[in-house]
């Protein structure tokens, strides 16, 4: 069926426009096999191009043609036959008849093979009497003639274009519809040979096989095989030093190795962990040579880690463990303060409406305008001022058209590969006209996706608030700190901002029972150091109102 809200042929031209792409990008590192795919795809009418796009997006390697039904295909046998002579796809070919007998429903495998016993057996015990009682080639006839099924050809072929296109494996052909309806308007970036995700087929083939690996470890069958883990983790090959690549290697590793702690394997998992240098490989090492009664490695590894470390997760684990292991030592070790922010108490009345909306209507006023903003502010703020350095293109960072931001921009490897652009564009907080290039942006780019910005929630209003009220070397300090690593610090911003006539204040609202989280109290101190105004608002209900 074709949805009404698209053109006519559009799925046709999705299909082409991603063969398109990935031959003008990839050609060099496709073999005979692929390009063949491209090649016989491009000779097919627009009717076979049609049936050829539905036999690859179905679900499942065989299809019923009693199922082919298409408005924009009339003469389905007519079309089929073309497929067929271009090398495209097989009818009724020989094939395993266990999969095929899976394209029939339970009343039509009695009807048709009249299993003895049927009555008692469900579908999966009817399809293994059938292939035990049932000759195979007879099985074969009896599907051919009653129920005909067609086989796409190239579909692994697809799969190396897929991989090619969107860079992962969950991503498909349905992202162009989401994008032709409307839901999400993307950014138009550059995307070219030089600057392109894959440069060699090994890379290619690697990503395959990440890819697979993290598809093999959502069983969980696989999750209680120690020996099956460490096979799958030898088996996949280093990378070489590209940036996402490493990225994708690394989780699957650590998830190994932390899969294989749980299953108390602790020299295969430490082995692990040590292939790795992301965070948390050096937090997991530390854990397990604890357990082990290492205490001196342990210490050396976290000592190591505060004097060089670079994720900021990892250091305050480090500051925050290393206590632990003198004490363990047998060390006499002060314990550490708690840190304390400044507070205040506020007594609201119990009621459906979220906590963080009734502090924003009482801490509002004649000379007060109290917002919820929590993480959308600053984000947002973010995400207008670096939008142009954002979406540069970027060896590896961009791969399809279907972006949100680069594939970097969650990681430390962000502010790193981009380091002179952005400090130039830090820079720039510290002329008068600061506010140029946030409007500029808000204006011109409203609408298109970017992972920091949520345009519902940043109002005009309350973008010439926080333009007006916030000084810049407050905004630089704080974007500096996001730059670190944008992902990390995209959270644990306060809830509400409170607006007076010069300035403004950010304040944590904390319900009764809540407690500030690590990522709060990372932000805290980190307004403490730079004396932003931040405080955190502790709430009490009315007893009262209950009477």
């Amino acid at each position: 069926m074709i949805n009404p809200d698209l053109p006519a042929g559009y799925h046709v031209e999705n299909l082409t426009t991603l063969l398109h792409a990935v031959v003008a990008q990839y050609e060099d590192l496709l073999d005979a096999h692929e390009l063949e795919l491209y090649q016989r795809y491009s000779s097919l009418s627009s009717t076979a191009k049609s049936l050829y796009y539905r036999l690859l997006t179905r679900r499942g390697q065989f299809l019923r043609q009693d199922k082919l039904n298409y408005d924009d295909i009339p003469q389905l046998n007519m079309t089929l036959a073309e497929l067929c002579e271009s090398g495209m796809a097989s009818s009724n070919h020989a094939a395993d008849p266990a999969l095929l007998l899976g394209l029939l429903t339970r009343p039509e495998l009695i009807q048709h093979f009249k299993p003895s016993g049927h009555s008692k057996l469900n579908k999966q015990q009817l399809l293994a009497t059938i292939l035990e009682q049932t000759d195979s080639e007879l099985i074969l006839e009896t599907l051919r003639a009653a129920f005909p099924y067609v086989e796409a050809h190239y579909q692994d072929a697809f799969e190396t274009f897929q991989v090619c296109f969107f860079g992962n494996n969950h991503q498909d052909l349905s992202e162009f519809v989401i994008r032709d309806l409307g839901h999400v308007q993307y950014e138009n970036y550059s995307l070219c040979r030089q600057t392109r995700y894959f440069q060699t087929r090994q890379q290619l083939q690697q990503q395959m096989l990440y890819s697979s690996a993290r598809q093999q470890l959502d069983d969980p069958l696989l999750l209680q095989n120690a020996h099956a883990l460490i096979q799958l983790a030898h088996g996949l090959p280093a990378p070489d030093h590209h940036p996402h690549l490493q990225r994708r290697y690394q989780k699957a590793i650590i998830h190994i190795a932390r899969q294989l702690e749980r299953l108390q394997c602790m020299p295969d998992a430490l082995q692990l962990y040590q292939r790795c240098d992301r965070h948390p490989s050096r937090e997991r090492q530390i854990r397990i040579l604890k357990k082990q009664g290492d205490f001196d490695a342990a210490m050396a590894l976290c000592r190591d880690i505060a004097a060089h470390g670079q994720h900021p997760e990892e250091l305050e684990f480090a500051q925050r463990f290393l206590p632990q292991l003198q004490r363990a030592s047998g060390l006499n070790i002060q314990a550490q303060k708690r840190p304390e922010f400044r507070e205040f108490e506020l007594v609201l009345p119990k009621t459906a409406e979220a906590v963080e909306h009734q502090a924003a209507a009482a801490l509002t006023d004649d000379l007060h305008i109290a917002c919820y903003v929590e993480n959308t502010l600053f984000n947002g703020l973010f995400g207008l001022f670096f939008w142009d350095i954002i979406f540069t293109a970027t060896p590896g960072a961009f791969i399809n058209a279907f972006q949100r931001g680069p594939l970097d921009l969650s990681s430390e490897d962000f502010y790193l590969r981009r380091q002179p652009a952005l400090n130039a564009r830090l820079a720039q907080l510290r002329r008068p006209d600061w506010q140029t290039v946030i409007r500029k942006h808000y204006a011109a780019k409203q609408g298109i996706a970017n992972p920091f910005v949520v345009w519902e929630a940043l109002t005009t209003e309350l973008l010439e608030l926080a333009l007006l009220r916030i000084p810049a070397q407050h905004l630089q300090s704080l974007f500096q700190r996001q730059l670190y690593h944008p992902g990390l610090f995209r959270n644990g911003f306060p809830d509400l901002i409170r607006f007076s006539q010069n300035d403004y204040e950010l304040i944590e609202v904390k319900a009764p029972g809540d407690t500030l989280q690590a990522n709060q109290i990372r932000w805290l101190k980190h307004f403490q150091q730079y004396a932003i105004p931040a405080c955190v608002c502790w709430v009490h209900w009315d007893s009262a109102a209950d009477d």
